[in-house]
């Protein structure tokens, strides 16, 4: 731990419902580098796997290259209502998200998280995983609990 006690991570985050444009660290390889250049051990990463498929790339691509900095998670999944990745990319310097994107109930989505919470474990990881979900109510919410439940159970035992 620090000698301060606080702990500074950075999420690869996706662009907030008020702004123009895309965040500058969104695309993986903007990210990795950013985080490279950072070694003190104060400071970390707050994966977001569903961030990065908003980026149109791979979730399990980026964690990757940041597992051994990744602090926190952000569990989450989304879908597209309707169109694609490519189409999605296209909207990036509208304002707010893209309205074919939608937040989902966490393991039926779009991320893979046998594969996921398999390569954190891996490298020892032993943070928080907050529960990023409950926009469609609380009986989405439970489901997404009773889902990261199990699964962390699987595959941490």
């Amino acid at each position: 731990m620090p000698r301060s006690g606080i702990t500074l991570v950075i999420e690869n985050h996706y662009k907030d419902n008020y702004w123009t444009y895309p965040e500058f660290a969104q695309m993986s390889d903007v990210f990795a580098e950013l985080v490279g250049r950072i070694s003190d051990p104060s400071f970390g990463v707050n994966y977001d796997p569903s961030n990065t498929i908003l980026a149109g790339e791979d979730p399990l691509m980026l964690l990757d290259l940041i597992k051994h900095r990744v602090l926190t998670m952000h569990a989450s999944d989304r879908y597209l209502a309707h169109g694609t990745i490519e189409e999605l990319r296209k909207q990036e310097n509208s304002i707010g998200y893209a309205s074919l994107l939608k937040h989902g109930e966490i393991g039926k989505g779009l991320n893979d998280y046998d594969q996921i919470f398999s390569t954190l474990k891996s490298v020892g990881f032993n943070g928080w995983i907050s529960v990023e979900d409950g926009v469609d109510g609380f009986d989405q919410l439970q489901g997404s609990v009773v889902f990261l439940k199990k699964k962390i159970l699987e595959i941490w035992g």
